[in-house]
C-alpha cells in the first residue's frame, strides 16, 4: 500500500533512508541519483519497497501511502461506494500492519519462555520460603511446574493461530483496497495524487 513516488522520494531525500539510499547509489553507480532513477529502480526491485518497509516498522512508522478519500454529494453512487470501501478500511490497514508479515514463531517463543520460567521460579521460591511443601508434597510443586508449562504451551499456540489468522486477513484485505484504489484511478473517481500521500 504504499506509493512508489513518495518512497523514491523519502530515500532520496529523508536522512532516516540513507541506507537504502547508500544500496541505490551503487546500483545505479552514481553518487546523485535522480527522482526518476530512484522510482525505476524502486518500481524494478522489490528489495527496496521491502527495506523501506521494514524500516518504517522498527521506527513505528507507517508504511500504508493512501489517505481518506473525500466523498462530494455530487458523485454517482459506485464512486462513493469505492471511496467508503477504501476509507472504512485505512484504519484497520494502518493499525494491523504488523500482520503484513508472518508471523516469526520465534519471537512468541521466547515470549513463552520469558513468561514460563519467570513464573516457575517465583513459584518455587514462594514454596520454599512460605512452606514445607517440598518435604511434605514435592509431587505437587512439580504438578504446578507442569500445569505453568502447559497454560505458556497453550498460550503460544494462541497468539501463533491468532497472528497466522490476522495475517491473512491483513493481507486479503490489502489485495481487496489495492483493487479498489485501481478500479478508481482507472475510472478517474479520483486521481493518484488525490488517493497516495506525498
Amino acid at each position: 500500500m504504499v506509493s512508489i513516488k513518495k518512497v523514491a522520494k523519502d530515500i532520496k531525500s529523508n536522512g532516516k533512508y540513507d541506507a537504502i539510499l547508500d544500496y541505490v547509489k551503487k546500483a545505479l553507480n552514481t553518487n546523485k541519483p535522480t527522482l526518476e532513477e530512484i522510482e525505476q529502480l524502486v518500481k524494478d526491485d522489490p528489495y527496496y519497497i521491502k527495506e523501506y518497509k521494514d524500516l518504517n516498522r522498527w521506527g513505528e512508522l507507517s508504511s500504508i501511502h493512501i489517505k481518506p478519500l473525500n466523498i462530494k454529494d455530487n458523485e454517482d453512487n459506485h464512486s462513493k461506494e469505492i471511496k467508503e470501501k477504501i476509507n472504512s478500511q485505512l484504519d484497520y490497514l494502518i493499525n494491523g500492519e504488523e500482520y503484513e508479515i508472518p508471523s516469526k514463531r520465534l519471537i512468541y517463543m521466547a515470549w513463552t519462555g520469558f513468561i514460563a520460567l519467570p513464573s516457575i521460579y517465583v513459584i518455587d521460591n514462594m514454596v520454599r520460603v512460605s512452606t514445607d511443601l517440598y518435604t511434605t508434597n514435592e509431587n505437587g510443586v512439580y504438578f504446578s511446574f507442569i500445569i505453568v508449562l502447559i497454560a505458556s504451551i497453550w498460550g503460544y499456540i494462541k497468539v501463533s493461530k491468532n497472528h497466522k489468522n490476522q495475517h491473512t486477513k491483513y493481507i486479503n484485505t490489502q489485495k481487496e483496497v489495492r483493487g479498489y484504489v485501481k478500479l478508481g484511478l482507472e475510472n478517474k473517481y479520483f486521481t493518484y495524487e488525490e488517493v497516495y500521500k506525498d
